[in-house]
């Protein structure tokens, strides 16, 4: 994946921390409300899901990385060696000059 390399490949996962935080603070906030919740106590109890699931979002990510970067680096690593392959053949890759 050409447009992840240098640095930018941890930001392919940036935005899942903050859906699944707000997801969860949507499902949260509707069945509090249909549950008839105070508001002291629905604000404890929404804060609390949305940290929670922020965690949870930020675990995500790391492994979704992780799990993405060791594909990236496999295919990498398959390209180079058909380029090396091709390159041994006896033919020279360059701009045609001789």
């Amino acid at each position: 994946m050409q447009g992840y390399r240098n640095g930018d490949f941890m930001n392919r996962f940036r935005n899942i921390p903050a859906i699944i935080t707000l997801l969860a603070g949507f499902v949260g906030s509707v069945a509090m409300i249909y549950s008839k919740y105070s508001l002291v106590t629905f604000l404890w109890m929404l804060a609390a899901v949305m940290a929670g699931f922020y965690i949870v979002g930020l675990i995500i990510r790391f492994v979704l990385n992780r799990a993405f970067m060791a594909l990236d680096q496999k295919q990498d690593d398959a390209q180079e060696s058909d380029q090396d392959e091709g390159t041994q053949d006896g033919a020279a890759v360059g701009d045609g000059q001789i």
